[in-house]
C-alpha cells in the first residue's frame, strides 16, 4: 500500500511540476508579447508579414528550421568545449521538459515562434533600425535576443548568432511568417528531442533527476 501511495504521489507531483512549467513558461511568452504589441503600437512599426507568398515564407522557415536544427545537434553531439557546455545545458533541460506532452511541447515551440519574432524581429529590429541603421538594428536585437536565453557564454554566443540569421531572414525576405515557423519548428524539434530522445543529443536515454 505504500508503494502504491508513493507512486500516485510522484504521478501527482510530475504532473503538477509539468503543469508549473506550462504556466511559467506560456506566461513568459505572455509577457513577451504584451511588450511586442506595446512596442509596435506606441513606435508606430509595422509588421512586415508576407501574408501574399506564404507557401513561399513557409518553405523557407521549413528548410531554414531544419537545416539549423541539424547544425545545432552536431555541434551538441560534437566533443568541442561547445558540445560539452551544450550537453551539459541539455541534461539540466530534460530533466525540466521530460515529462511534456507532444501537445504541450507543441503549445511551447508555437508561443515561442510567435511571440519572441514578433518582439525581436518585427519590432525591435525595425524600431532600432529606424533610429540608426539596418546593420545595427540587427545586431542589437540579436544581442538582445542571445541576452535573454543567456545560459553560459557559448549558448549567448549561438543564440546571437540564430538571432542574425532570423533577423537578416526578416530583413531579406520581408516575411515574419518565414522567422515564426522557422522559430516554431526549430523550438518544437529541439523540445522533443530534447524531453523524448535525448540520447540523439549524446547524453543517456534516461538522464538521472
Amino acid at each position: 500500500m505504500e508503494d502504491v501511495d508513493e507512486e500516485i504521489g510522484l504521478t501527482s507531483g510530475t504532473g503538477a511540476s509539468t503543469k508549473s512549467i506550462m504556466i511559467a513558461a506560456l506566461a513568459v511568452q505572455a509577457v513577451v508579447l504584451l511588450i511586442a504589441w506595446a512596442g509596435l503600437y506606441f513606435a508606430g512599426i509595422e509588421v512586415l508579414w508576407g501574408i501574399h507568398r506564404v507557401p513561399v515564407s513557409g518553405a523557407l522557415g521549413l528548410v531554414g528550421a531544419l537545416l539549423s536544427y541539424w547544425i545545432g545537434r552536431a555541434i551538441t553531439c560534437s566533443h568541442s568545449v561547445a558540445g560539452v557546455t551544450l550537453r551539459g545545458h541539455c541534461e539540466k533541460l530534460h530533466r525540466v521538459f521530460r515529462h511534456l506532452t507532444w501537445w504541450q511541447i507543441g503549445a511551447l515551440a508555437l508561443a515561442a515562434g510567435i511571440c519572441e519574432e514578433l518582439l525581436f524581429r518585427g519590432f525591435l529590429q525595425p524600431w532600432v533600425t529606424s533610429v540608426s541603421t539596418p546593420i545595427l538594428g540587427l545586431l542589437v536585437a540579436s544581442v538582445v535576443f542571445g541576452l535573454l536565453h543567456y545560459a553560459s557564454f557559448i549558448y549567448f554566443a549561438i543564440t546571437a548568432v540564430m538571432g542574425v540569421i532570423l533577423g537578416a531572414v526578416y530583413w531579406w525576405s520581408e516575411s515574419l511568417i518565414a522567422v515564426v515557423v522557422w522559430h516554431g519548428v526549430y523550438d518544437f524539434m529541439a523540445l522533443a528531442v530534447l524531453a523524448k530522445y535525448p540520447h540523439l543529443l549524446g547524453l543517456q536515454r534516461e538522464v538521472p533527476v
